[in-house]
């Protein structure tokens, strides 16, 4: 999904798509101010459900003489580190440092949590799965109400949000104990 969708969802929600449809559409240009606070929101918004709802994660292969491995190098701006295997699979120990994390020298796989990169109205949203449209326009229209001063719609729009992130939990698959009996 990309970000002009959900901003586009968010402002029909809203009520006020017939102000930001020219920039949408690339015809015109009334309404950029609120375009630009709508899709501040949506980083907003995407970053929340990354650091607070629902981790984005990724693996990277990286290789070090010495087993050190800055931050910097991953591809994305990591918040937590998941796991570090060697090159066949196999979990292998860390350590963590303010800058860098230290590991068994050799190619190596990370898996690490991360933040999104604030994004404009062209690009694609960093969720794939799980996060539907929907659920980021309830969010965008939360905060752009809290951001203009209407907070007794933004509860309600904050409401929706959470409600969907809910049942973005529901859809994630967990794993089940099995009930046991007693004798």
């Amino acid at each position: 999904m990309t970000v002009k969708e959900a901003v586009t969802m968010a402002a029909k929600e809203l009520g006020i798509y017939e102000d930001v449809q020219g920039v949408l559409d690339g015809t015109g240009t009334d309404g950029e101010e609120k375009v630009r606070l709508l899709v501040d929101c949506f980083n907003i918004v995407e970053n929340e459900l990354a650091l607070d709802y629902l981790p984005l994660q990724a693996e990277d292969e990286m290789y070090s003489t010495t087993g050190t491995i800055e931050f910097a190098a991953l591809r994305y701006q990591a918040t937590r580190i998941l796991h570090v295997t060697d090159e066949w699979g196999n979990r292998t120990k860390f350590s963590l440092f303010p800058a860098y994390l230290k590991t068994q020298p050799g190619k190596v796989k990370i898996g690490y949590t991360y933040t999104p990169e604030p994004k404009t109205l062209d690009e694609e949203s960093d969720y794939r799965l799980y996060v539907s449209t929907r659920l980021l326009a309830y969010g965008i229209a939360a905060e752009y109400a809290y951001a203009v001063g209407l907070f007794e719609e933004a509860s309600v729009w904050d409401k929706k949000y959470k409600d969907a992130i809910t049942a973005a939990y529901r859809v994630r698959p967990c794993a089940r104990l099995r009930s046991r009996r007693w004798a």
